[in-house]
């Protein structure tokens, strides 16, 4: 399958349809494809296959034969997998089938407090000591160690080492704590009702959290899941006495509700037995409650529901069809599941190239499905429209998906997505040795909270070879009436409440929408361009030179144009080859006032398509291929960057041979660019935060073209010749290119790949280098308020910068020093004054053009704490360049850089940015790469203290402090 870059605007606008649902769960963790006439592959026979009887649509789908499924006498249940990706790992969970809806009426918010509670003391873990152990074996405070409360259901999540027996035995002591023997000490509690009002204000106190209030009730009426949001309400946060938490964690915490789910690189046998041992004298209430579960009430026709903010970016409407959740045991249910994917996928691409017409009336649509609550499954289709044509982009779209479900869809798509979708399948299938451990655990939480079948890839494997080629386009077509149902639906439109516009209303909705019913809709006509993609194939030129470095696996080739080729093949994901390409020069070489043609050309060229072909063309030509390549100019290179399945190695050689020698530029695609930037710029000062990066921008780069966001008028007079001319001339001449390759792959296979498709591009040795276009970094402090917005909450961004001299060990004393300011500022902001959720820090350094160090440390706060949680900042800081850290949180900076390095050297994508740094720079000496072991070993506290001296200058920063509008006047 042929992927683009994912561009800002479809990044904002899958933010802007789901951050508002991201709030549906407190304390949330911080974390199939395109078109051909295509042949079904050749079947394979997976291993490791349960008997299916796949003439028996009512047939139970099997459980994997690798999961380990018991339950206690106290009515415990436990679910162990052996896996060892990562090696050295595992994923340890704690599910309790309870959640905000459990909670009394003086309970509103309680089951999330609790949450936060168990972090902050148990019978073996007093106060901070969880966090302190899980820090202190290398595990960091939210990657490794977190948890959520939704509505159903509460998770506590730990991610582990396995090399030693009594960590790995201490995190399931944690887990046996967590489960019956919090602490709850009230002083405690008092403590951090503070930490759960800043999540709440940072989380909820802005356009999102307004608008979910609205957006519930639309889509799920008068269900108890719209009074029992898990963040709670404030009121009882504040007051609520100690002993309601205490009877929440006492009726809901109980064994005959929990699951203790262990997947990791350890003895199945050997943690059953650690799991019952721990777990087994967990007891029931005798006065047991019966949980209570609670439906969404359905009805007839459409709700319809406008919803205008002040402070919302974007015009979007959803279309949500609901239907009681299904839960899938049963190969007609597996069935079902794969022709609503099929049917999703196949509108999607009618969306997409919609989408991709120049005068579409929006930027962006989908269509998907979302397990929305409990027991609640939503087909959604949804659009960010064009500025001033909400009406005409829901009429486009509603139209597209009534054609879908008057129609249906053509043998010819139907073809492509089947191909996609057993392609998707064999992928996972071959590359299920390095499937992630996380992926099990949450896979087989859903089994323990709602049934979801765990056959396994191997047996889900073998169903889709035996169903997908089987299913009808009868089928796909049936399905669509349901998912595009009319009844029990709901039209929402989200947009902007400013001047000079007129929204439509419910009843405008209405009409429209009804309208669609009335109106003749043609089928849906397929069009196949199945002529190959490159009609010449090159002849392969020499190689000139031939470096092999055996320590690291690595064989580096010159061809006779000059390209260098660094490849190291890996066995850490089957299915996986990654490539970059960078030659020197970028925009660096362009002048200031072609700079918005040059940020534009690559982005329009890769939707452009090909060649000859336009993209459409082009995806549907690679249906059943996973393969991307995308172009790109920085400021500094120009390449590109991309991945493929190893089978599809050939098609990659041939797509940057193309982007290389025939890029073309669509029209279409030239005007959905600057549709696209023209309906986010004449939003988004509507956002406060807007008003937070500008001051940024305009602190930190003053008035460079190069660093602030284009103008409009620029977008609007895009000179595309000068634009084609800037792409042609940037791959002009590749003698200076490095080619890196690292994943799963033949040497041999991709050095004549290479001498065909990367030597034959043209080398005409200009020896260009890049120019220093860079701004030079604010001197001196530079300290901004903005006020925007109507919330009580304040946003912090403290950025110190400058050039510096770089130390020989400077990523590890850099990450050393982000690891220990992380945990100063949380213990102290979060932990001691309750005055922050989560804060935000970052140790960044660059080394082109010149060397420049980024340090940022950022946090939401309530606006009357701002100076006293900065003043904080700022004596921990000043404490780190006096006396440094201490040797405790120094050993644990080590420890987390030890154990993310362990999982680095297993990782494509860190070899990646290893091998084409060095690649770049002459001077530079891949073997280095194993020294990075010792080189974390050997810090020690006064480098950190110089790093914090060197990288945090007291005299040298940018601080800007986002208030509410109400706030002007009081602050100065």
């Amino acid at each position: 399958m042929h992927t683009h870059k994912l561009s800002i605007f479809r990044t904002l606008l899958w933010t802007l349809l789901t951050s508002v649902l991201l709030l549906l769960a407190a304390c949330q963790p911080l974390e199939p494809g395109a078109e051909t006439n295509g042949t079904l592959p050749d079947a394979v026979t997976p291993d490791a296959v349960m008997p299916i009887a796949f003439d028996d649509p009512a047939a139970v789908l099997p459980v994997d034969p690798a999961v380990r499924l018991g339950q206690l006498d106290n009515g415990l249940t436990y679910i162990i997998r052996r896996n060892t990706e990562p090696l050295n790992r595992a994923e340890l969970r704690l599910v309790i089938n309870a959640g905000s809806l459990q909670e009394d009426e003086d309970q509103l918010g309680l089951a999330h407090l609790l949450e936060h509670m168990l972090f902050n003391g148990t019978a073996r873990f007093p106060e901070q000591a969880l966090i302190d152990f899980m820090e202190g074996i290398g595990m960091g405070f939210g990657p490794d160690v977190n948890a959520y409360t939704s509505f159903d259901e509460t998770v506590y999540m730990l991610r582990v080492p396995t090399d030693d027996d009594e960590v790995f035995g201490t995190a399931l002591d944690i887990l046996e704590d967590w489960a019956g023997y919090a602490t709850l000490d009230p002083a405690e509690i008092d403590a951090e009702r503070g930490v759960v009002v800043e999540e709440w204000r940072l989380r909820d106190q802005n356009s999102n959290g307004r608008i979910r209030e609205q957006l519930l009730p639309a889509i799920l009426g008068d269900s108890q899941y719209v009074d029992r949001l898990p963040i709670g309400d404030m009121d009882v946060i504040r007051h609520a006495p100690a002993d309601a938490v205490q009877r929440f964690y006492e009726t809901w915490y109980r064994p005959d509700l929990m699951a203790v789910i262990a997947v990791g690189d350890f003895d199945v046998d050997e943690v059953e037995q650690q799991i019952a041992a721990r777990f087994s004298s967990l007891e029931n209430p005798s006065d047991e409650v019966d949980r209570p579960s609670f439906a969404v009430p359905s009805h007839d026709g459409t709700v319809y529901k406008v919803i205008l903010d002040p402070e919302f970016t974007a015009d979007v409407v959803q279309i949500y069809v609901k239907q009681p959740a299904d839960v899938t045991t049963t190969l007609a249910d597996y069935r079902a599941n794969l022709a609503a994917g099929l049917f999703y996928q196949m509108l999607n691409n009618r969306l997409d190239e919609l989408s991709r017409q120049g005068d579409a009336p929006f930027v962006y649509a989908f269509a998907g499905d979302d397990n929305f609550v409990r027991p609640l499954d939503t087909s959604i289709f949804g659009a960010q429209m064009k500025s001033g044509r909400i009406e005409e982009g829901l009429d486009v779209l509603m139209v597209e998906v009534e054609r879908a479900r008057r129609h249906g869809f053509t043998a010819t798509e139907l073809a492509r997505a089947k191909v996609d979708f057993l392609n998707s399948y064999e992928l996972a299938y071959n590359d299920r040795e390095n499937n992630d451990s996380a992926n099990f655990v949450d896979e087989y939480t859903d089994y323990f909270l709602v049934g979801t079948t765990i056959p396994g890839i191997e047996s889900e494997f073998a169903i889709a070879q035996e169903l997908i080629p089987a299913l009808t386009l009868d089928e796909i077509n049936a399905t669509a009436e349901v998912l595009a149902a009319v009844d029990n639906r709901s039209v929402v439109m989200i947009a902007p409440e400013k001047e000079g516009t007129n929204p439509p209303d419910e009843a405008a909705l209405a009409a429209i929408v009804e309208g669609v019913a009335a109106k003749e809709i043609a089928p849906y006509e397929d069009a196949v361009n199945t002529a190959p993609l490159l009609a010449e194939i090159p002849a392969p030129v020499a190689v000139i030179s031939t470096t092999v470095i055996p320590e690291l696996g690595v064989t580096t080739i010159v061809l006779e144009n000059g390209v260098t080729v660094i490849m190291k093949p890996t066995q850490f994901r089957e299915e996986e080859v990654l490539f970059s390409a960078s030659s020197p020069g970028g925009s660096s070489l362009v002048p200031d006032e072609d700079v918005a043609e040059v940020e534009a050309i690559s982005e329009i060229i890769d939707q452009s398509g090909v060649a000859d072909r336009t993209l459409n063309d082009l995806i549907r030509l690679l249906a059943g291929k996973s393969v991307s390549v995308t172009p790109y100019i920085g400021e500094l290179y120009e390449g590109f960057f991309g991945a493929a399945e190893p089978d599809d190695l050939e098609t990659l050689f041939q797509l940057v041979h193309l982007y290389a020698t025939q890029p073309r530029v669509d029209e279409d695609a030239v005007a959905v660019y600057q549709d696209q930037w023209r309906t986010w710029l004449e939003n988004r000062q509507l956002s406060p935060i807007s008003g937070l990066q500008d001051a940024l921008l305009d602190a930190l780069y003053g008035d460079s073209i190069r660093r602030n966001i284009t103008p409009l008028d620029e977008i609007d007079n895009l000179d595309m010749a000068r634009a084609m001319a800037i792409y042609n001339d940037r791959f002009a001449d590749f003698s200076d290119s490095v080619f890196t390759f690292v994943g799963n792959f033949d040497i041999a296979e991709v050095t004549e790949l290479a001498q065909r498709y990367l030597g034959t591009l043209p080398g005409i040795d200009r020896g260009e280098e890049w120019v220093d276009v860079a701004p030079a970094p604010p001197a001196g402090i530079i300290e901004t308020n903005v006020f925007r917005g109507q919330e009580e909450q304040s946003i912090v961004e403290l950025i110190f910068t400058g050039e510096y001299e770089p130390a020989d060990n400077d990523w590890e004393r850099r990450l050393a020093l982000e690891t220990v300011l992380d945990i100063l500022i949380r213990e102290d902001l979060r932990e001691d004054r309750a005055g922050i959720y989560s804060p935000f820090v970052s140790m960044d350094t660059s080394y082109e053009p010149f060397p420049l160090f980024e340090s940022e440390i950022g946090f939401g706060a309530d606006p009357n704490r701002v100076d006293e949680l900065v003043d904080a900042v700022f004596a921990i800081v000043e404490d780190l360049q006096t006396n440094g850290p201490s040797a405790a949180n120094l050993e644990k900076a080590k420890e987390q850089q030890r154990r993310a390095l362990e999982e680095d050297l297993e990782d494509n994508s860190f070899w990646l940015g290893e091998l084409e740094s060095y690649g770049l720079d002459p001077e530079g000496d891949p073997l280095d790469i194993l020294t990075y072991a010792d080189l974390i070993d050997q810090l020690t506290v006064e480098e950190i203290q110089q790093a914090a001296q060197e990288l945090l200058p007291l005299d040298r920063y940018v601080l800007v402090v986002l208030y509410p509008e109400s706030y002007e006047g009081q602050v100065e």
